[in-house]
């Protein structure tokens, strides 16, 4: 069976095309934070080994290894999720603001997975991560249209364009749009357009 992974970012609907996976019938694997400290190391046999034995995937380490996984396993598809930058922010500093006191040991994991300076980051450098994966992904597969479906569910996207993708037929139920949160245009649209002024 041909292997799809979901290169979606963080906070983009990944959790909604992991239960897609699922009610399509396919063994799926979703986050793994244990492998995320193999990165670091540049060891990606438990990574590999563990791919090897699942047929879907979402979230973390997958995101940004799409790569790695394209070369391991030839002939795979992947999914990239994606919304509006300003919403995707706000998802994100709203998961943040419920974290009562982040250990330090996410803080590293976040380090490794972003490159970024966690905890002492910044809303400019959470949107330039977030914008260049995006930009990124979408270059990589810029001659395989076949091999890459970019979609956002808050747009409209769904079963239709998932299973076209996929070859598979449209389930007959609702599409799960899972922790669906409603953001409105405001201060993240201002800091967003306030951040990109200063990035040129």
């Amino acid at each position: 069976m041909t292997k799809v992974f979901g290169i979606g970012w963080a906070r983009t609907g990944t959790t909604t095309l992991g239960t897609c996976f699922r009610l399509l019938g396919y063994n799926h694997q979703t986050q793994d934070l244990s492998l995320v400290k193999d990165l670091a190391k540049n060891d990606l046999s438990r990574i590999m080994a563990l791919a090897a034995t699942k047929d879907t995937f979402d979230d973390w380490p997958w995101i940004i290894l799409y790569q790695q996984l394209d070369q391991a396993f030839p002939g795979s598809k992947f999914v990239l999720t994606r919304r509006k930058t300003e919403n995707w922010l706000r998802s994100y500093e709203n998961m943040r603001a419920t974290e009562q006191k982040t250990s330090a040991d996410i803080n590293e994991i976040r380090r490794i997975l972003y490159g970024l300076p966690f905890p002492h980051v910044t809303q400019a450098q959470l949107i330039e991560r977030y914008e260049r994966h995006n930009a990124e992904v979408v270059n990589y597969f810029r001659d395989r249209p076949g091999d890459l479906l970019v979609v956002d569910w808050e747009q409209g996207d769904g079963w239709n364009e998932l299973c076209a993708f996929l070859g598979r037929s449209v389930p007959d139920q609702p599409f799960p749009h899972a922790n669906k949160g409603y953001y409105p245009a405001g201060r993240f649209s201002r800091l967003l357009r306030a951040v990109r002024a200063r990035l040129g």
